[in-house]
């Protein structure tokens, strides 16, 4: 079974790079049973949405567990209940 865990990661890292929008790079793929965990760091949204549905169209893949995290932006504006927050 692990054989096949370790094809299907394959299979995984190969649509990633193959992704221009996705930085292959910044992520990391582990494979259990057919199930995908890919964790690691975009800088927006649409990076993180891309790489899950990279590892969904990859033949043998069961399911996707999508831990990628969003940078912080340098210099950004809080968002209103962050602002709310800082008044109580």
């Amino acid at each position: 079974m692990r054989w096949q865990s370790d094809e299907v990661r394959t299979r995984v890292l190969n649509a990633l790079y193959w992704d221009l929008a996705v930085p292959r790079h910044r992520l990391s793929v582990d494979v259990e049973n057919g199930w995908v965990t890919v964790s690691g760091m975009v800088d927006r949204p649409y990076q993180r949405t891309c790489a899950e549905s990279d590892a969904r169209s990859v033949p043998g893949v069961l399911g996707v567990t999508n831990q990628i995290r969003l940078a912080q932006a340098q210099g950004v504006e809080p968002q209103a209940d962050q602002v709310a927050e800082s008044w109580h």
